[in-house]
């Protein structure tokens, strides 16, 4: 599980999780539907929509889960 407290953090996780996949910065913006500068802003935290920032995660295939300040969360288990 990856967390992300700002902006590179973000960038972070995108970035290793689009290598984890294999794929370029290119591939990403191509499937995001944007130019691979977005991708690279992106990736350094830069500004970027949070649209961009959740069509890229959701492509990667990431979870996002929002937790209120100072909670602890506790992940499910996937036993049956």
């Amino acid at each position: 599980m990856m967390e992300a407290y700002s902006a590179k953090d973000l960038g972070r996780a995108v970035r290793s999780l689009r290598k984890q996949r294999g794929w370029t910065q290119e591939e990403l913006s191509e499937w995001c539907g944007v130019n691979r500068k977005t991708i690279m802003a992106l990736e350094r935290g830069g500004p970027v929509s949070i649209e961009i920032a959740m069509r890229a995660l959701a492509l990667l295939g990431a979870k996002v889960v929002l937790v209120q300040k100072g909670a602890r969360m506790v992940e499910e288990s996937s036993a049956t």
